[in-house]
Parts: C-alpha cells; structure tokens; sequence
C-alpha cells in the first residue's frame, strides 16, 4: 500500500491545523541561532509545498524534493495558481542531485523518519553535503522513540461535518524502533487507506551519522524552543554545518 498517494489531493486539508507560519519563524530563528544567512533554500521531502511558499513570501529562493509524485504535482499546481517561482522535483531523499546547491538545507515535519534503514538516513546526509558550500546551512527534526512509545500516532477525527475523517492506529515495535501506522481515510462517500512507517533513532546516532557525512557545529533543541532535549522529548531539531 502506498505512502503519501491516495491523500496527496486532501493533504493540505488534513494539515489544516499546522501551524505552519509558527514553523517558518521557529526556523528563521534556528538560523539566526546558526549565524546563517542564506538566500536559497531546499526543502527536502517538501509534501505539497507549503513551507516553499512560506518562505518564498520571506524573500528566500526555493527549491522543493519529495519522492511523491501526487505530492509534487499537488505542489507545481499551486505555485503554478499563486504565481510563485519554486522548482519542484520528485526524487528519494536518501538519494537525489538537483545539478546545483543551495545555501541551506531544511526538512520539517519529520520527514527523515521515514528513512528506515541508518545505512539511508546517512545516504540523505551525504546528498544534502554535496548540496551545500562550506558553511551552509542542514536543520531538520525527528520524532522520538518517546513519541511512539506515547502513541502520538493514534488520532481521529470522525466528526461527521469534517471535510476529511480519519482514523490513525500506530504499533510500535520497540525491538526494531519502528512504528507502522494503518491510516484510514473518508472523504463523504470516499474511502481509502494509506501505512506509513517511521524509525525512531537516538539522538547520538545521528550526530555520528552528521558528522560522518561531513557536518559539523551540530546542536540538538527540544523542538520549538532553544533548550537542550528532556526526556519526554517527543520531537527535536538538529542543526548543523557543512565543514
């Protein structure tokens, strides 16, 4: 059963209630905090490209990547209506070459989870280095083993006014850190299914797996704010540099 498919028409519907503008500016902070200063930017996994049109409005120039097909053709439909100048390219994260880099990096909304293997997860590190000058800018987030074991994935919204019902059933496996998620959809008389999949790692293995990929001046916040991760961390953000 696919992933990020069947709802790349109703997506932005279902992330309605993000708040989206809050992430732009969490972001910019992030960089003031890394001293960056870029002017284009690459949202890797990009969805239906919300966050490029965000920041595009901010004065940055941006390109998005995501490995959906219906995502990115919901994603060139919009920019195409709005006017807004984004290139758009659908490849796998874990391995993409846009012939070009970018003075920063980003990917939000716990994407990187998706990437199940430690061996695909540096591969994406490695793509997004040879993406970057010296200097340039990666930050993005990770869910926890905390925000699985809490089972954060078990939503639903079944009111019958919704535009879109759902139901979301997550079993997580703490053996392999892996949580799969059977997600059902109803849109009126419409119904259809989705499973996404997503890899818990420590916090240490990613630094290690940054810093072999090339990145340093890695620091890790629990998300949303500047403060160092707790326990009951259920999301945080990294940041880091190209050496």
């Amino acid at each position: 059963m696919s992933s990020f498919g069947p709802v790349a028409p109703y997506y932005d519907e279902l992330m309605r209630i993000v708040p989206y503008r809050m992430w732009v500016s969490y972001y910019l902070l992030l960089l003031a905090q890394q001293g960056a200063h870029p002017k284009t930017l690459l949202d890797l996994c990009c969805g239906t490209g919300t966050m490029c049109e965000l920041l595009t409005r901010e004065d940055f120039l941006l390109t998005g990547v995501d490995l959906s097909p219906e995502m990115i053709e919901v994603a060139r439909r919009k920019a195409a209506v709005k006017k807004l100048n984004i290139r758009y390219e659908c490849m796998d994260a874990a391995q993409f070459s846009l012939g070009e880099t970018y003075d920063g990096v980003f990917s939000f909304f716990d994407s990187l989870n998706n990437l199940l293997e430690p061996e695909r997860l540096e591969s994406a590190f490695h793509s997004v280095a040879r993406h970057l000058p010296a200097g340039g800018s990666f930050i993005f987030d990770l869910n926890t083993a905390y925000a699985f074991e809490q089972q954060l994935f078990d939503q639903q919204n079944l009111r019958k006014n919704a535009k879109l019902r759902y139901k979301w059933i997550g079993d997580w496996d703490r053996e392999s850190q892996i949580i799969t998620v059977q997600m059902r959809f109803w849109r009126g008389e419409e119904a259809f299914e989705e499973i996404h999949r997503q890899r818990a790692y420590p916090i240490d293995e990613v630094r290690h797996l940054l810093a072999r990929a090339g990145f340093d001046e890695i620091h890790v916040y629990d998300s949303y704010s500047l403060d160092p991760p707790r326990r009951q961390s259920d999301r945080v953000h990294f940041t880091a540099k190209k050496a």
